[in-house]
Formats: structure tokens, C-alpha cells, sequence
């Protein structure tokens, strides 16, 4: 087939986007619901962007160095000899490919890029599903099958990840177009709302309270304009609300935040607990980051330095099966040492930034890009502050697509609405 031009102008430009649509919608279905399926949609959504690549402007290279800089260190060590291997490369990749399809993302359609983040509708009945099927069915049971997971991916990313997309369907823009139908997609949306709180509840995962309570507040903002009086006014009581039915009765969230003080209160004299581990993890974490603030032990090299300590009686033996610190940052700041930590906090402001900037937009796909991107940025952040996500290829990936996606349809309805101009 002969061309007539450049390959955004041909003929087959029309196909791929929509094929590069496609793969958006089901890279937020299968992302939490299938093995496999946040990395085979990256690798196909990164293929079918090649063709549609750009000259980027100042705003998308700031976007893909945030993304990508992770990487580019891991590669600069493994050049450089430091005994890490190979497949340490796997997780930041997975950034590196959702910064490239960055490039292609942004010169979609705003509104129709928008309605393929429609993906997470049936990823939260998926992990609904899960929810149940793994803390019912032997075959499927997580350790003792007291805690839900989705067969991929441990009880605390699964739950945490499942409000997540939970809250992302609930502020899903509805265009002009199906209004008609306005009640009914209310109503699929609260009810994606309701089956992704059903799993992060089954998960027993703190994790899924603390990102609550960020994505409560910027959900309640998104509808109230982010009007602070208005929002403050419905936040408080629905936090206090929550917490009096939570602790008010005997349930699964109720036990788990039990737990975690009495492993606080006992801490002095028993540190072989889920939040005593942790505490110790975090102090010998900071040490290691004293020791070699520079250059850092290596990607993936937390596991062998702690066992290293351990033998010369400088770590605890409890922490001896630890593969990272259970801190994003100081996971960051250990692996790679300052240069991991102003990565990983590039990876968190510069989208921050963008999407917080975008909070008050007018245009309804903007103002959903925005908000769901915050609640990605922001929640990821708080849950990274117990626990490592940046180290698993596909929860790499997820927060990656995600980002790029979002990033995308706000630099693409800025530049829609500058042409229109």
C-alpha cells in the first residue's frame, strides 16, 4: 500500500487510533483482573503508538524524563558494574514504554480517549469477583484464604488498587450525547463504586483505608467544584461516618486497624508483627540510605544487604526475607541512592503538578483527567508510604498507563481547544 504522506496523515491513522483506544479500555479492564493483562496491553499500546509518534513539546519530555528516569538510572548502574542483574530492568521499563506512549496518547481525541478510561466499569466488577471467588473457593485462597486477592498480585496492592478504580468509575465524564441515559450510568457507576470498596474490603488491606481517604476527599471535590467550604462540609461527616461504621461493628476493617495498634502497643517487647516488621524495616531502610547516599546499593539489592547486616549483627534477623523497605521512596533512596530519590519524587510532582493545576478546568474531559489523575498520583503516594509498589512489572505499569493516559487527554484538549481558537 503506498502512502500519501507522513503516517499521521495517511490512510491508516483513522484504524490505529482506534485500535490505540481499544487497547486503553482494556488495559483498565484486564489490568487488576488478568495475569499478564496490564503488560500485554503496555506492549500492544506502545506498538500501535510507534507509527503515531510526534515531535514532543516542553511539557510531554518533562512527563516522559519523570517517567522514564528510574530507568535511565538502573541502566547507568548496570553499565557501571554494580552487582545487580538483569531483570531488575523489568519493573522501570514498564515506565520507560508508558512515557513513549505518552507521545502518541496526546494527539488522540480529549473526549474519546476519556470514554475508553470506561475500562475501569468492568475491572471493578472483576475484582468483585475476585474478591469473593478467592476468599470462597479453596483453589483460589491467599495463604489461609482469610484475605482476598486476585491470583497475580498479593492482598495489598489488589486491595488498594481496587478502590482505586472503584473511584475512577464513579467520576467517569458522561457526554452531552448520553444524557438520555443519564440515570442508568449513574447508577452502573455508583454500583463500580460499591464493587471496587466490596474487594479492597476483602482484601483486609490497610492499604485500601489509606487510599480512601484521599480519593473520598477528591471525589466530593470533583462533583463540588472544588469549592472548599462545600467540600469540607460533606468530607467530615463522611469520614466520621465511615469510621463509626467501621469501628462501630465487628467487620474485617475493624480487626485489621486492631491489630495494627496492639502491634504498635507491643512493639517494645515483640517487633514479629505485621507493623513491628515494618518499623523495623523503615530504621534499617534510613541506615542503609546513611551509608551509601550516593550511588545506593544497587536496584533489587535491599534482599542481600539486609542479610549482609544481619551477619555482622546490624539489622535484626526478623527482617531477613524482606525484598524492599515497605517505603517507596526510601526503597528508591536505598537502590539508587539520591539520584533514586529525586526520581522517585519527580515521579510523583511532575504529573502531580499537572494534574492539581487542572483541578478547576471547565471542560468536563479535562476535569475528569484531571481528578483521576491526582487520585492516582496522590493515592499511590500515600500507600507508598507503608509499602512498595514500583517494584512488581505490573503495578509499575498500572501507575505508568495510568499517568500517560490521563497526562494525555489534558495536553490533548489544550491543544484541541488552542486550535479552535
Amino acid at each position: 500500500m503506498q502512502h500519501s504522506g507522513p503516517v499521521e496523515s495517511g490512510r491508516w491513522t483513522p484504524a490505529l487510533n482506534r485500535l490505540l483506544l481499544l487497547t486503553v479500555f482494556l488495559f483498565f479492564a484486564s489490568g487488576m483482573t488478568l495475569k499478564g493483562g496490564t503488560n500485554i496491553c503496555l506492549f500492544l499500546m506502545f506498538l500501535l503508538a510507534l507509527p503515531l509518534l510526534r515531535k514532543p513539546d516542553r511539557q510531554q519530555w518533562w512527563l516522559f524524563a519523570a517517567l522514564s528516569a528510574t530507568f535511565w538510572i538502573t541502566l547507568l548502574q548496570l553499565l557501571f558494574g554494580m552487582p545487580i542483574k538483569l531483570h531488575v530492568l523489568d519493573a522501570p521499563s514498564r515506565f520507560l514504554l508508558a512515557g513513549c506512549c505518552l507521545f502518541a496518547l496526546s494527539h488522540l481525541d480529549a473526549k474519546r480517549l476519556s470514554l475508553a478510561c470506561y475500562g475501569c466499569i468492568p475491572a471493578t466488577f472483576g475484582v468483585m469477583a475476585w474478591g469473593y471467588i478467592s476468599l470462597h473457593v479453596p483453589h483460589y485462597f491467599w495463604g489461609d484464604g482469610s484475605r482476598a486477592w486476585n491470583g497475580f498480585s498479593n492482598p495489598i496492592p489488589f486491595g488498594s488498587l481496587s478502590v482505586l478504580l472503584g473511584f475512577l468509575s464513579l467520576i467517569l465524564p458522561i457526554p452531552q450525547e448520553w444524557q438520555k441515559h443519564l440515570g442508568a450510568i449513574r447508577l452502573l457507576k455508583l454500583a463500580a463504586l460499591g464493587a471496587g470498596l466490596y474487594a479492597g474490603y476483602c482484601s483486609g488491606s490497610r492499604a485500601a483505608m489509606i487510599i480512601a481517604i484521599p480519593l473520598i476527599f477528591l471525589a466530593i471535590s470533583h462533583f463540588g467544584q472544588f469549592r472548599l467550604g462545600k467540600v469540607l462540609a460533606l468530607f467530615l461527616p463522611a469520614m466520621l461516618l465511615a469510621g463509626a461504621l467501621i469501628m462501630g461493628t465487628s467487620n474485617r476493617m475493624h480487626a485489621r486497624i486492631s491489630e495494627g495498634c496492639t502491634d504498635l502497643a507491643v512493639f517494645h517487647k515483640d517487633q514479629n508483627t505485621s507493623m513491628g516488621l515494618r518499623l523495623e524495616m523503615w530504621k534499617t531502610g534510613a541506615q542503609i540510605f546513611v551509608d551509601h547516599p550516593l550511588r545506593g546499593i544497587g536496584k533489587g539489592g535491599f534482599y542481600d544487604e539486609v542479610n549482609r547486616r544481619i551477619t555482622l549483627h546490624l539489622a535484626p534477623s526478623l527482617i531477613q526475607t524482606a525484598p524492599h523497605p515497605h517505603d517507596e521512596l526510601l526503597n528508591m533512596a536505598d537502590e539508587m541512592g539520591l539520584p533514586g530519590l529525586l526520581a522517585g519524587l519527580l515521579l510523583y510532582l511532575v504529573p502531580g503538578i499537572l494534574f492539581c493545576s487542572r483541578l478547576r478546568a471547565e471542560n468536563r474531559y479535562a476535569r475528569f483527567a484531571a481528578s483521576a489523575g491526582a487520585m492516582v498520583v496522590i493515592g499511590h503516594f500515600c500507600v507508598g508510604l507503608v509499602d512498595v509498589y514500583f517494584w512488581i512489572v505490573s503495578q509499575t505499569a498500572f501507575y505508568g498507563v495510568s499517568v500517560a493516559v490521563f497526562a494525555a487527554i489534558l495536553l490533548a484538549q489544550a491543544r484541541q481547544a488552542e486550535s479552535a481558537r
